[in-house]
């Protein structure tokens, strides 16, 4: 395949990408810490202080910080996987050769990990909300994200895709 130049759109994408990436991880460093304090004032009383920092949590119950806090924990290294993912096909594709086996497999994983991010954030209110001492009375609510299941199952018939037109890209290369 003649190489006709770099793709400039997918580079734009793939800073914007990396921007983000950035922004989420920044996101992590400062929320999971003050979500972490916050969860020890609301099982302390409402009150705490470490090394200096007083925190304040009346009114919130364990629960919301528990499950805040959790999501978190999943959210940040499931997004930037997902970015460095999204990085590397978008690479291909500024190089001007985007069908190749790598990112078929690249958008399975992340389909994977938007579903086992979904599950966890599922499995984390189930269990929040068994713990009566944690949520009070009033327990967090339960939802589905049926767009989010579709995507999912959208990026596997991508990877379907690239994977069948990676094979005829290969297989049109064999004929003379």
């Amino acid at each position: 395949m003649p190489q006709t130049g770099r793709n400039s759109m997918a580079e734009i994408m793939t800073v914007l990408v990396t921007v983000a990436m950035w922004i989420v991880g920044a996101m992590g460093v400062v929320g999971i810490p003050v979500l972490a304090i916050g969860l020890t004032a609301s099982l302390s009383g409402g009150a705490t202080e470490i090394s200096g920092i007083k925190a304040l949590a009346e009114g919130v119950m364990p629960g919301q910080l528990v499950i805040g806090l959790v999501g978190l924990m999943v959210i940040v290294p499931g997004v930037i996987f997902i970015c460095l993912q999204l990085r590397r096909i978008l690479l291909t594709l500024a190089d001007g050769d985007p069908f190749v086996p790598e990112n078929a497999s690249r958008l399975s994983h992340i389909g994977i990990a938007i579903a086992a991010m979904e599950l966890l954030r599922v499995m984390t209110v189930l269990v929040v909300s068994a713990v009566p001492t944690l949520v009070g009375d009033e327990p967090p609510r339960l939802s589905t994200q049926f767009i989010l299941w579709i995507s999912v199952a959208a990026l596997f018939v991508l990877s379907q895709v690239f994977r069948e037109g990676t094979r005829l890209r290969d297989e049109e290369k064999m004929t003379i």
